[in-house]
């Protein structure tokens, strides 16, 4: 029988996911058609083109003009009117730039520039934005998908899985999708969700596709769908209309046995980890998973690893299964892993990167353990030395005393280039009743033992853990400015109370006095509300996060690099480097700034609005639309004719006068500063003296901003 696997949108698109290339691995070691396809990268591929982006005019330009000739606007209205202008005022800009913004990513050279490839992003989030506006209230970004008419409800899912308006992936699988599988004719389709931000585009596709393919045998699996199987178990009607099966926890053996059951016509009721529909939701039960030494060295094959965004590929791989400490009360991320620890053995390890490096001619290896143990971590660095494989590698560790010196160095030698470290809190206190298992003591010895090994550490950190107060969350900022001379980059965030984790199975035991939810109309949600016995609140904890972060970081010694760069960067980056040093000294690259126009206006200057500037007569005053959703988001707009100038590369709106308007509707690239001159003070009978100091201040204002030249 043969097999597609599908990893579906919204993910990041630096990298293949992890999970599609192990199954197609063990299927095809097993005798299994199986083919794989990224439809998230393949989405990207699409949003990212000029075509794409150009087809979405009609619509921004309609609604535009429906808002603007309306007798109020709401508050929900007014941030939609201003998205609107901004996305009409950008897209030809965005879409011009996007081909080239996306070559940066490809190219070693450009890459590597950090200031250009921050611009380089920036396009491309300037294109989400607009292709998030013309499907409004939607939100979609390189990481993100949230629909504003999903409350993750049942309902709600239905709703948002048949929106053409608001879901984009209604038109991209009946365009992109459904015409391959009618051309690869496969027996069982197999969708893995690995974050929260694919569930919808997901369920989208395999709602399409289960229309479209009655015959096919279509299967859901992945993390998302472990932690929500006693949510599916509740809904016939996710079977009927979205897919035939559920996989929970891991998914090789269980997907084997599907396909073998369903090619000899065996009863479904044999299948490990399966959720099925046959007259009523059955659940099987779960086996032990398969010995991690058993399962073959991950398949990229049919990925085509050049579309994504990173100038070398980056492979993801498995030291090991679950995590080995496994008592962090905030985490859920075992419930994949059946909450049991494997460890692969070393030998294996590095025969499976050797194999890679070789077949697909890459170094760089993104290790997707939940944490790398400090004897395993040595035992695999031995192995790589000893068989001198030249890799650069990144992987999750806890911050735990066995990571010494003499270890860290060790590691260096091996490979390892990127740490990412879960600190959490600065706090002892936080860091005991959240069982973290060290102290921020330890944590700091670790972290100076890895950047004197000359190892790119980045620290993990949230604020609000149940009955933290504001002094306890000041402890861990005030970690991260004692020790940033030896923390190179980090992240803040708050605490969110998660669906499987040990604080919302036990909230009494941490301090949660109430878990608010509503099991109906929210029961698709992975996160909770709540109330604690005491400590900061989860909006306090947010406003803190977000404050901090910007005092931090305007303060650490790599912020020249670190303000310009994401986490998925940090491995490219750094290997391409031979010392972090090397790295750092390069923050300073950017590209020839455009040397500024600094003479004197003539009479004889032919004055032009720059292509990229929109000037618009509006019906609504946009300025003060903008200062109502920043500062006073309940009131009502009401129409007041506006007009303005926008400039969308650095997003900067100025409203204009009479006389500003007029003079620029004069700059047509034709006529000369004395034409222009001539031509106002004729038309308002006014000294021309006193119009051609008017216009002289106005376009060298505009000059000075790059929105007119000459």
């Amino acid at each position: 029988m043969k097999t597609l696997l599908i990893f579906p949108p919204q993910w990041i698109p630096y990298q293949p996911y992890l999970s599609l290339p192990s199954l197609t691995a063990y299927l095809k070691a097993n005798g299994i058609d199986t083919i794989q396809y990224d439809f998230n990268i393949e989405a990207y591929n699409t949003f990212f083109s000029a075509g794409y982006l150009r087809s979405l005019k009609t619509t921004l330009t309609t609604e535009f003009k429906r808002l603007d000739s309306s007798q109020t606007l709401s508050p929900v209205e007014q941030q939609y009117y201003n998205d609107l202008f901004m996305a009409g005022a950008s897209l030809e800009r965005v879409a011009d730039e996007i081909p080239q913004a996306k070559a940066v990513f490809h190219d070693n050279t450009r890459y590597h520039n950090p200031a250009v490839l921050a611009q380089a992003r920036e396009t491309l989030n300037q294109a989400m934005a607009i292709i998030s506006t013309a499907h409004f209230p939607t939100r979609l970004d390189l990481s993100s998908f949230e629909m504003g008419a999903y409350r993750r409800s049942y309902e709600d899912i239905l709703n948002s899985t048949a929106d053409n308006e608001q879901n984009p992936y209604l038109k991209l699988c009946r365009q992109k999708l459904l015409p391959l599988v009618a051309e690869c004719r496969p027996d069982i389709i197999g969708i893995s969700v690995a974050g929260d931000s694919q569930l919808i585009p997901a369920l989208t596709l395999a709602r399409q596709l289960k229309a479209a393919n009655p015959k096919v045998h279509i299967v859901i699996g992945g993390y998302i769908i472990s932690l929500l199987s006693d949510v599916i178990t509740r809904h016939e009607r996710l079977f009927k209309l979205f897919f035939d099966s559920a996989v929970v926890s891991e998914g090789e053996q269980p997907l084997l046995e599907l396909v073998k059951c369903l090619e000899s016509g065996r009863s479904l009721s044999e299948v490990p980890n399966l959720i099925y529909f046959d007259g009523c939701i059955r659940v099987n039960q779960t086996r032990p998973s398969l010995k991690i030494d058993s399962l073959p060295t991950p398949c990229f094959e049919g990925l085509n690893l050049g579309d994504y965004l990173s100038p070398e590929p980056v492979l993801p791989l498995l030291a090991s299964r679950g995590c080995y400490w496994g008592k962090c009360a905030f985490c859920s991320h075992n419930e994949a892993y059946g909450w049991h620890y494997q460890k692969r053995q070393v030998v294996k390890i590095a025969e499976d990167m050797q194999a890679l490096s070789t077949k697909y001619q890459v170094d760089k290896f993104a290790f997707a353990d939940e944490g790398l143990s400090p004897s395993l971590a040595g035992k695999l660095s031995d192995e790589l030395i000893k068989r001198d494989i030249k890799v650069n590698c990144s992987v999750n560790v806890r911050l735990e005393p066995g990571f010494t010196p003499e270890l860290c160095r060790k590691m260096r030698k091996a490979g390892f280039r990127v740490l990412f470290l879960g600190l959490e809190s600065g706090c002892n206190r936080i860091l005991e009743h959240m069982e973290k298992g060290t102290t921020k003591e330890i944590a700091a010895q670790v972290c100076r033992n890895i950047y004197q090994a000359d190892i790119w550490n980045h620290l993990y950190v949230f604020l609000g853990f149940p009955t933290e107060s504001a002094a306890e969350a000041g402890e861990t900022i005030d970690f991260l400015l004692k020790n940033r001379d030896i923390i190179r980059s980090f992240n803040i965030d708050f605490f969110s109370l998660g669906k499987g984790s040990a604080v919302s199975r036990l909230p009494e035991k941490y301090g949660v006095t109430r878990v608010i939810e509503d099991k109906k109309a929210d029961e698709f949600k992975l996160s909770r509300s709540y109330e604690t016995s005491g400590g900061l609140s989860q909006q306090e904890a947010r406003e803190m996060s977000l404050s901090s972060w910007t005092e931090l970081i305007n303060n650490h010694p790599s912020r020249d690099i670190f303000k310009r760069l994401i986490v998925a960067d940090l491995l490219p980056y750094v290997s391409h480097f031979p010392f972090i040093k090397d790295l750092l000294n390069a923050a300073g690259v950017s590209p020839q700034a455009e040397a500024k126009q600094d003479y004197p206006l003539s009479a004889s200057g032919v004055p032009r609005l720059n292509k990229q500037v929109t000037a618009a007569v509006l019906n609504f005053d946009l300025l003060q639309i903008r200062q109502n959703i920043s500062r006073t988001p309940g009131l009502i707009a009401v129409p007041q004719k506006t007009a303005v100038l926008y400039e969308p590369v650095k997003s900067r709106l100025i409203s204009l006068t009479a006389t500003e308007l007029a003079i620029l509707k004069l700059c047509d690239g034709q006529r000369d500063l004395r034409q222009i001159t001539d031509k106002l003070s004729a038309k308002y009978n006014a000294p021309e003296d006193i119009i051609e100091k008017d216009c002289r201040q106005f376009l060298h204002l505009l000059r000075e901003m790059q929105m007119v030249s000459f």
